[in-house]
């Protein structure tokens, strides 16, 4: 070794320390990396995070999850559209073969705010009874001041459902006194939300049971008191599962046996979708289940990967196989007559898609209505749930009212103030429609991001520890290399300096 300190290694000596550097990488690194590749660490972060998904939804006393949901962190508003009728006076005139000319109103947008109140626990807490009130104001950022002055022609639903009762036969001229000849008067599109009075409706409430029947209004019979109640299951295998179901607008309740399949309230939804393609879901609005079924699996946002369900209306009582619902006929158009009025004939209140989105030519025609422009984007209904927890990311549910109304013939007089009854003519049974809404529900941000690093965790996490096991492996032989160099060059950076000082010394 040269006197001033510096130790110079022969080539041997360095291949050697090389191959020893090099095995300690191999090493270091397969400690690193095989088992973040063999060890089924997915697996265990999934075991990990599952439960604590399932605790923010279940319904059990005194519970996370029960809180979120009494109280679900959402966002829900409503838009309602009616069908402004733009040639009255030629339908009135001709009503078994003109063209019904509609259009849609502006939309008059309010904020929903669902309110639940557990009535009644079972004994070892498997099943809750609760009741069901809505809480519906005007959108402070959508709802349009303006709208309060729209006016248009619509469909007269109270007067369509009182003149049933005569079927076609023409009435007596007491309910042209109470109802008047035309049944599409003029009148504000939020009077009909919100609440109006009129001699016809003061003789039809009587029969009336339930909560605000001081009015007739679409909201204002639903808005503040209560509107159903219901019986579920609370398991997590069963959730939502409904029992029973008791509506206070109508004479009508029904329990779970009915139906040959599971059927879910529409404000509870199962966890572990993976094995669920369909959704029975009971729409408590209109006294029927409705479909919800799997579309396919879309990315909403990195790592949240959720399940696309799409709604379709369909015939209970025609099925290939009663169990399964997907058997069963899809259908335009379904009846929920019972769900407005117990003494209304079937066939008379229709639900559809907005637009009658999805449905056949031969519909299109034989309603023979111009109007609408159906559009998957802006009438068709879809629902995204994360699948674990079964929590919906956001949904769009777009539903259209529409009335079998008897149309008698009558023509308007000169002055434009008097209609008269054409008394030699029967009247025609047209399918009209009264209004649609778009209903937006969205879950709110701090939740979702909560679910995505869930789920990033959950199905990204393996890839994740064999990256990094790669990263640290990285690191280590970066160190392992650049180390030894550094100090190399700083110790012949040292013995230059001792070469020039012995050098200066001597000469």
């Amino acid at each position: 070794m040269p006197s001033n300190g510096y130790q110079r290694y022969t080539p041997d000596e360095q291949r050697k320390r090389r191959i020893r550097r090099l095995i300690i990488e191999v090493i270091v690194c397969a400690v690193l990396i095989l088992p973040a590749i063999f060890v089924p660490v997915g697996s265990r972060l999934k075991d990990m995070i599952k439960p604590k998904i399932f605790s923010k939804v279940t319904l059990q006393p005194d519970t996370e999850g029960l809180q979120s949901w009494l109280d679900p962190p959402v966002d829900t508003t409503r838009s309602y559209y009616l069908f402004n009728v733009t040639n009255v006076e030629n339908v009135t005139l001709h009503p078994s073969d003109t063209t019904i000319h509609v259009q849609d109103t502006p939309a008059y947008t309010y904020k929903i705010k669902t309110i639940k109140n557990i009535t009644r626990w079972s004994d070892n807490n498997t099943t809750i009874d609760y009741e069901v009130s809505r809480l519906i104001t005007r959108d402070p950022e959508q709802f349009k001041e303006s709208s309060l002055n729209d006016t248009g022609a619509f469909i007269d639903l109270v007067r369509a459902i009182f003149r049933t009762q005569f079927e076609k036969s023409k009435p007596a001229q007491s309910f042209y006194d109470l109802a008047g000849e035309n049944p599409f008067p003029e009148g504000k599109p939020i009077e009909l939300l919100e609440g109006y009075t009129s001699p016809l409706f003061e003789t039809v409430r009587e029969k009336m049971v339930g909560p605000n029947t001081e009015k007739s209004g679409f909201i204002y019979r639903q808005n503040g008191s209560r509107l159903y109640s219901v019986s579920i299951d609370t398991d997590l295998n069963r959730k939502g599962q409904m029992k029973s179901f008791s509506s206070d607008l109508v004479q009508f309740q029904i329990a779970s046996d009915y139906y040959p399949f599971p059927i879910y309230d529409s404000v509870t939804y199962p966890t572990m979708l993976f094995d669920k393609p369909v959704l029975n879901i009971f729409h408590s609005d209109f006294c029927s289940p409705v479909l919800l079924q799997y579309s396919k699996t879309v990315n909403l946002r990195f790592g949240l990967p959720a399940f696309e369900y799409q709604v379709k209306f369909i015939n209970v009582n025609n099925c290939s196989n009663p169990n399964d619902t997907r058997t069963c006929e899809e259908v335009q158009k379904l009846d929920v007559s019972k769900c407005i009025s117990t003494s209304l004939p079937e066939n008379t209140i229709f639900l559809s898609k907005a637009h009658f989105y999805g449905s056949k030519n031969e519909t299109m025609q034989e309603m023979n209505i111009e109007g609408f422009q159906p559009s998957a984007d802006a009438h068709d209904s879809v629902v995204y749930f994360e699948p674990y927890s079964g929590t919906p990311l956001k949904a769009s549910f777009r539903m259209q009212l529409n009335v079998a109304a008897t149309i008698d013939p009558a023509r308007k007089e000169e002055d434009g103030t008097k209609w008269t009854a054409i008394k030699k003519r029967k009247g025609v049974i047209r399918l009209v429609p009264v209004f649609w809404i778009d209903q937006d529900i969205k879950l709110y941000e701090s939740k979702v991001k909560d679910l995505q690093k869930a789920m990033i965790i959950m199905n990204y996490g393996h890839r994740i520890v064999i990256g990094l096991a790669i990263v640290l492996s990285i690191c280590f032989i970066l160190v392992m290399e650049l180390v030894p160099r550094l100090c190399n060059r700083n110790n012949r950076n040292k013995h230059s300096g001792y070469v020039k000082a012995d050098t200066l010394i001597y000469h």
